[in-house]
């Protein structure tokens, strides 16, 4: 086999790996990182209210800088975030409007813990 031929298949190898461990490293961590995101929306609806759509939103995606390590960061696009985002945004719509709960009282974890088992 010539020594080109070998350098190309090895080359495809190395990134059809590199393609396969992006997407089991995304697919582990997006779980993950909607929990979080889920508790950075709840934390921003408590904190800056009703009609603040585009504020919340800019705080939530600051905030996922902020706290979500680069190693898992770097995975997802701004695209990805933002469908994250309105993600969390209708669980916790959904969550509330059934009545049974409400961010009066509740602090991130308990809120957290009440809808996960949902």
């Amino acid at each position: 086999m010539n020594d080109n031929l070998k350098f190309i298949l090895l080359a495809c190898l190395v990134i059809l790996l590199f393609g396969l461990i992006i997407y089991l490293l995304r697919r582990l961590n997006k779980p993950v990182l909607k929990q979080i995101i889920l508790g950075l929306v709840v934390k921003a609806e408590k904190y800056l209210g009703s009609g603040t759509g585009s504020l919340k939103k800019a705080t939530v995606i600051s905030w996922i800088y902020s706290k979500v390590p680069p190693g898992i960061r770097w995975m997802f696009t701004e695209n990805d975030l933002s469908d994250m985002i309105e993600w969390a945004v209708k669980k916790l719509k959904d969550s509330l409007s059934d009545g049974t709960v409400n961010l009066s009282g509740y602090d991130d974890e308990i809120y957290l813990s009440s809808i996960s088992n949902k």
